[in-house]
């Protein structure tokens, strides 16, 4: 399966601390996708612990996070890396077992475009980019 908006893809975000290099291997949400690259939005398996959640950030419940065949965690669409699709920053492109983990249903992907769309119109001072193409 191609890697697309919607997708939650294994990815190697980069790090603030080195923001063009590839980060560990996690699964991060497609935002955006061409034939050369993808913008990315870093996820955390690390639970939310604050009774506030900044704008661009979206909590993913044990049955909801089911549904996408994952674990519990914490979307942040205010964290974006601009990456190319190549094997360095998608370590699993073109293997047959492929890097898409799950795909969000058309009511989801409405819901994060909207927040995109909010936050690069009114908040795009609270939105951190990362990556190559940054």
């Amino acid at each position: 399966m191609a890697i697309s908006e919607g997708a939650f893809v294994w990815t190697c975000f980069p790090t603030s601390e080195a923001p063009r290099e590839p980060g560990l291997r996690h699964v991060c949400y497609c935002v955006a996708a061409s034939t050369r690259l993808a913008v990315m939005a870093y996820t955390s398996s690390q639970p939310w612990t604050l009774s506030v959640l900044p704008m661009g950030v979206r909590v993913f419940g044990t049955r909801e996070a089911g549904q996408l065949n994952q674990r519990p965690f914490v979307l942040y669409l205010n964290r974006l890396a601009t990456l190319p699709l190549s094997p360095r920053w998608f370590p699993t492109l073109g293997r047959p077992q492929g890097e898409v983990v799950a795909v969000a249903s058309a009511n989801l992907r409405i819901e994060m475009m909207a927040v995109m769309q909010d936050l690069l119109r009114r908040h795009r001072d609270l939105v951190e980019n990362l990556g190559p193409g940054a």
